[in-house]
């Protein structure tokens, strides 16, 4: 510390005391009765400072580009000492001035704080305002990540419906026709150069407005108080009651006890929030395990453009009245709400000054009262009305599984494999447990389901008597296909719901429903059969050790002989041990030389030779009328590569084997 005649020498040359008194307000009077009223403002200053500072700091790190943004933002939040903290202050703290603006103005108004001769500090409060949300809507997409980048959309398409000038005030701020690179650049512009610029300005003509009444009431009471000076104030003066205590340490000392109120509050939010706002998620549901505890999900998933990974766009809580009234309204009367609404709301507020000018003061500050609680009351129902409305929808909690589960595999594989240069949504895009679900709902759930769903969760619907019902699959149901479990089920009864049991309504289907596998099944499965449960069993481990699935466990002796004896009928024995001729044995239809050490052959059914693997699901699924598949028998569609490419091909067959990568192989 500086020994107070160090002070003085730097002050002789500085003249920094003055500086700071002058900043800070320090020799200026305080309100007696009012002055817990009158902290807020200062509060908004020094969390200002504190966004400054940790803005700057995610700023060494952050990197505004597409293909960098997710990725930087996730390495402060993971890899970073204290990133996580930095920007999680950040963020909230930036909400939070919102939440303190609200209260600020509120107390101006039932304070009469807009009164002659505050007008002008009114009316930079209320910019000031308008800045820190804009500071708020631009911060929000910048880790560019799902919840940021549609929000924005949103907000965007808000601004552009506005009249005259909305399609270029989109355009600006946009960078373009469409969301990109430049967006990306240009948000960032705006939100570190732009608007603090701004809000700097406005602060300083707020305080020195703020610091010119303070002199003008020190000066007025300094006057009333000299007995030299024939001047007196009036009874009912407002100044009477003014000049009682200095700003500092009275009014500093309560303004950063709110202050550490605040950023409490922000830090107890950071800790609860993340698991309050996903305690609507079911991890349970459809095949959305997350990859990690809900708790160290930080971001949501990278930024889609082409919808490609589902995400519900919700606006931030501060626009979602908007939001909301949107839906309300038909298309052509949209510019009211969007444009219209949000103009009279802010002429309302401008105009408070001038209410007592036409109802008088008590009347004028009441009415004043009345429509900002009103407002309020009015926003917040709206929006609270919206995010219930939501949160009621049938498939609400399944599609925000979806969501955090894309968002916990994401962070999952970045943290594993790290970034790609193609950028972060190349993670999801080119993983089968993400795409997988999502390409065979696209493709396969017209007539095929997974667990009774359509792969994501969701159930297949259908118009029916003019009501939106739940489809009947006409094909078989796919979760673990080429399994043992699987083919065992299907071999005891093939006409089975989850098998060929609706197939009856497809063209071509009823001849398979009771074709020739439907007639085995009869013959030789169950009760009356040749074949015991034991069979079954063994000759479906057999088949299923063709698709040398990730977890299969190598077949013992006794299962290998059994399972051949079925498929071959060499050396089968009954129910009682014997050693009878069977002439159901499955290579007489069916090729699979693991099972018919004569190689007969069978050719009047699919080849199982490899069944279940890459290799055989790929080629059935681009060609199931094949010879050596269905040939003329075949009812389902090809799926040449001008359907389905390549690449979608290739997840969606590991999807189907199970094959991706998981955290418990990392242990």
């Amino acid at each position: 510390m500086l020994s107070e005649k160090t002070k003085q020498w730097i002050d002789e040359r500085t003249g920094y005391k003055n500086f700071f008194h002058a900043i800070f307000l320090l020799n200026f009077p305080t309100k007696r009765r009012s002055r817990w009223q009158n902290i807020w403002g200062g509060a908004l200053v020094l969390l200002m400072l504190l966004e400054i500072v940790t803005g700057t700091l995610l700023m060494t790190v952050y990197s505004p580009s597409e293909a960098a943004a997710w990725g930087s933002v996730h390495y402060i939040e993971t890899q970073v000492d204290l990133g996580w903290f930095v920007r999680g202050l950040h963020h909230y703290v930036a909400h939070m001035m919102i939440v303190a603006v609200i209260i600020h103005i509120f107390l101006v108004i039932i304070s009469a704080g807009y009164r002659k001769p505050k007008e002008f500090i009114y009316w930079t409060s209320l910019l000031i305002g308008g800045v820190i949300v804009g500071l708020t809507i631009t911060g929000n997409p910048l880790p560019w990540d799902q919840k940021g980048y549609w929000s924005y959309q949103i907000e965007t398409g808000i601004a552009g419906t506005m009249p005259v000038i909305g399609s270029t005030l989109r355009s600006v701020i946009v960078g373009g026709s469409e969301f990109g690179n430049l967006t990306l650049t240009r948000l960032y512009t705006i939100h570190v150069v732009v608007l603090p610029v701004i809000a700097i300005l406005l602060f300083t003509i707020h305080m020195a407005l703020v610091r010119r009444d303070r002199l003008r009431t020190a000066k007025i009471k300094e006057a009333a108080d000299d007995p030299e000076i024939d001047f007196e104030l009036d009874d009912d003066d407002p100044v009477k009651d003014e000049i009682t205590q200095p700003y500092w340490p009275y009014q500093t000392t309560r303004t950063l006890v709110l202050t550490l109120i605040l950023i409490g509050i922000v830090i107890l939010q950071m800790v609860v929030y993340p698991t309050l706002k996903n305690q609507h998620v079911a991890p349970e549901l459809a095949e959305w395990e997350m990859d990690m505890p809900l708790s160290e999900i930080k971001l949501e998933a990278p930024a889609v453009s082409d919808s490609s990974i589902p995400f519900i766009a919700r606006p931030e809580w501060f626009v979602r009245f908007l939001f909301e009234l949107r839906h309300m309204v038909p298309k052509e009367l949209e510019v009211l709400v969007t444009a219209v609404l949000p103009g009279v709301l802010l002429a309302i507020l401008i105009l408070v000054p001038f209410y007592e000018k036409f109802f008088g003061e008590k009347w004028g500050q009441r009415l004043a009262i009345a429509v900002y609680v009103g407002g309020l009351v009015i926003i917040s129902g709206i929006s609270w009305y919206s995010i219930k409305t939501e949160r009621s929808a049938p498939d609400y909690s399944l599609k925000r599984s979806q969501e955090i589960a894309y968002a916990a595999r994401a962070s999952w594989l970045a943290q594993k494999n790290g970034v790609p240069p193609e950028g972060p949504a190349s993670l999801l895009r080119n993983d089968p447990k993400s795409m997988g679900p999502l390409i065979f709902a696209r493709h396969c759930g017209v007539c095929h389901t997974w667990n009774g769903h359509d792969g994501t969760g969701l159930n297949i619907m259908e118009m029916k008597d003019g009501k939106k019902v739940k489809a009947t699959p006409r094909a078989s149901d796919l979760a673990g296909f080429a399994s043992k479990e699987w083919i065992a089920e299907f071999l005891t009864d093939p006409t089975a719901p989850k098998f060929f049991g609706h197939l009856g309504s497809s063209k071509g289907g009823d001849a398979i429903l009771h074709g020739d596998m439907s007639d085995w099944a009869d013959s030789y499965v169950g009760p009356e059969g040749v074949l015991s449960k034991e069979d079954i069993e063994a000759v479906s481990a057999l088949i299923a050790r063709e698709a040398k699935h990730r977890n299969a466990e190598p077949l013992s002796e006794a299962v290998m002989k059994r399972g051949v004896s079925v498929f071959s009928g060499i050396d089968f024995k009954d129910k009682s041990g014997k050693v009878v001729d069977f002439d159901g044995y499955c290579a007489q239809c069916h090729a699979m030389k693991a099972g018919d050490p004569e190689e007969e052959g069978g050719g009047a059914a699919p080849d199982l030779n490899g069944y279940g693997s890459t290799k055989w699901l790929s080629d059935f699924i681009r060609n199931p009328g094949a010879e050596h598949f269905y040939s003329d028998k075949n009812i389902m569609p090809a799926f040449e590569e001008s359907k389905l490419s390549q690449h979608d091909l290739n997840l969606l067959v590991n999807w189907m084997r199970g094959e991706w990568q998981r955290p418990e192989e990392e242990k």
